[in-house]
């Protein structure tokens, strides 16, 4: 008796501490807080795996990671879920076999019969009788509420997905390949939209803003990669970040404004995003006087009001880039993604 006891106790917690979970990670939004955390763990033990086969199949990390292993990120956290609600119910079914009828004859009988449940198939012939009765309506609750609960989260999905990239195609040929934040600035003044700066650094805010709230309710859209092939989400943040850092610091544009607001949203996304992920700020290399001057003279030759070269300009320029560039190098590492250089190499 102590034996079935523990059994049906022992089910019990797996399937409370599994249906928890899945009401944390898709109805709650934020990173899971319940105990059992499924998702975080099978990413934590993926994303390692995952990386090294990419290596040793192909070239191209980034795009492997990114187009192939979120939706497989999601599979498996959906399989973990019902795979765990499968055991805590058969483990309480099979504690209950005399309250079936015929009896369930053993752990097999016990694993079919809640997957049936589960799936609300009604293929078996036994009958429940007693608590089993309820037991049985509880699985069959228990599985279609995850399923409709991971409709709606993929339904979730593509809706942040769709907000993100409807901002990343806009500047998709504006930003150069790769990415750049002063290609990007002098793509503007050669279209003579450098009057248009002030509302794109803007919108590019409001557009950090909406992609933290969306990354931080569901963390598995971070591994979704872009669907254009020439850009990416996170290349196209550090771009625009970089090119208001630009006009913020060496420039005396009206657009200053505007590009400190774009400044301290993206950064504040990009600080969130690491800290989601547990990633390390990486430090970086001070600005050179060469790569300053490079800048200044690549600005007055696209039209810009740029400062005069001074040391105190370079610290500066390091220090508002500090913000923000070592942590989106960390999150690039983390997914594969192109490292966003302040001055284009060649």
């Amino acid at each position: 008796m102590l034996l079935i006891l523990a059994e049906f106790a022992l089910g019990l917690i797996i399937t409370l501490n599994t249906l928890t979970d899945v009401f944390s990670s898709i109805v709650v939004p934020g990173p899971s807080s319940a105990r059992l955390s499924a998702a975080r763990h099978v990413r934590r033990m993926s994303v390692p795996l995952w990386r090294y086969v990419s290596q040793k199949r192909a070239k191209g990390r980034r795009q492997q990671l990114s187009n192939s292993f979120a939706p497989l990120l999601f599979f498996l956290a959906f399989a973990t879920w019902m795979a765990l609600l499968l055991l805590g119910f058969s483990l309480m079914f099979h504690a209950l076999a005399s309250s079936f009828e015929p009896p369930l004859a053993g752990f097999d009988d016990a694993i079919y019969f809640a997957g049936s449940s589960l799936l609300t198939l009604g293929v078996s012939e036994v009958d429940a009788h007693g608590a089993a009765r309820w037991l049985v309506l509880w699985a069959g609750l228990s599985g279609f509420g995850v399923i409709t609960a991971t409709i709606t989260f993929i339904l979730q999905i593509q809706a942040g997905l769709q907000q993100r990239e409807a901002g990343v195609l806009t500047l998709s040929g504006l930003a150069g390949t790769p990415a750049c934040g002063i290609l990007l600035l002098e793509n503007f003044a050669a279209l003579g939209l450098r009057a248009e700066l002030r509302p794109f650094f803007k919108e590019w805010r409001d557009w950090s803003t909406a992609t933290l709230h969306s990354h931080v309710a569901h963390p598995m859209l971070v591994y979704f990669h872009s669907v254009d092939a020439e850009s990416d989400w996170l290349s196209a943040l550090h771009a625009v970040l970089d090119a208001a850092t630009l006009i913020l610091v060496l420039s005396e544009e009206d657009s200053i404004g505007t590009a400190a607001m774009m400044h301290r949203g993206g950064s504040r996304t990009a600080a969130h995003l690491c800290e989601l992920f547990d990633l390390k700020h990486k430090e970086l290399e001070p600005i050179s006087e060469q790569s300053l001057e490079l800048l200044i003279e690549r600005l007055k030759e696209a039209g810009y009001a740029a400062k005069p070269v001074s040391n105190r300009l370079a610290a500066e320029l390091s220090r508002f880039r500090s913000d923000y560039a070592g942590r989106l190098n960390s999150l690039g590492e983390h997914l594969g993604a192109e490292r966003v250089e302040l001055v284009p190499k060649g």
